[in-house]
C-alpha cells in the first residue's frame, strides 16, 4: 500500500482547497495506527452574530426591540409588510438597543409583518411580528 501515502496527501490537499464553512479551517493528522484523520473546526475567537428580539409579540401600540451584539458595525431595523414593502427603517444605536429601545406601531395596521436586523444595509437574520 504504497500508494496510499500520496492519495492521502492529495485528498487532504483538495479538502483543504474546498470552500469549507464560513470561518472553518481542516486540519489532517495521522492517529496512532497510522490512519488519516480529517477535521473540520470552526476558528477560534470567532464572535457570535448579532440577534434582534423584540416583545411582546404580538403587539399592539408599542413595543420593545432588544439587540444582543458587543460591538459591531452599523445596525439598522427594517419594519416590512407581508408585501415586502418597507413601512420602516430605524437605526439601532449599539448603547441602547443592548438594553431595550421602544418602538411605536400604533399608526400601524394590524396584520404580519416582518422585522429584519441589517448590518452595512444587508438583512442578517428576519423575525415574524403579528400586529393586533
Amino acid at each position: 500500500m504504497r500508494f496510499a501515502t500520496p492519495v492521502v496527501s492529495l485528498l487532504l490537499a483538495v479538502l483543504a482547497l474546498l470552500p469549507a464553512a464560513a470561518g472553518a479551517t481542516v486540519y489532517g493528522s495521522r492517529t496512532a495506527a497510522g490512519a488519516v484523520q480529517v477535521v473540520q473546526g470552526a476558528a477560534p475567537f470567532q464572535s457570535a452574530a448579532p440577534s434582534l428580539s423584540f416583545f411582546p409579540n404580538p403587539a399592539r401600540g408599542q413595543l420593545t426591540v432588544q439587540l444582543s451584539a458587543q460591538h459591531g458595525p452599523e445596525y439598522k431595523l427594517r419594519l416590512s409588510n407581508v408585501l415586502g414593502r418597507e413601512v420602516r427603517l430605524l437605526p439601532l444605536p449599539l448603547a441602547t438597543a443592548s438594553i431595550g429601545l421602544p418602538l411605536d406601531v400604533a399608526g400601524l395596521p394590524a396584520g404580519l409583518y416582518f422585522c429584519s436586523l441589517l448590518v452595512n444595509d444587508k438583512a442578517v437574520s428576519t423575525n415574524r411580528l403579528t400586529l393586533l
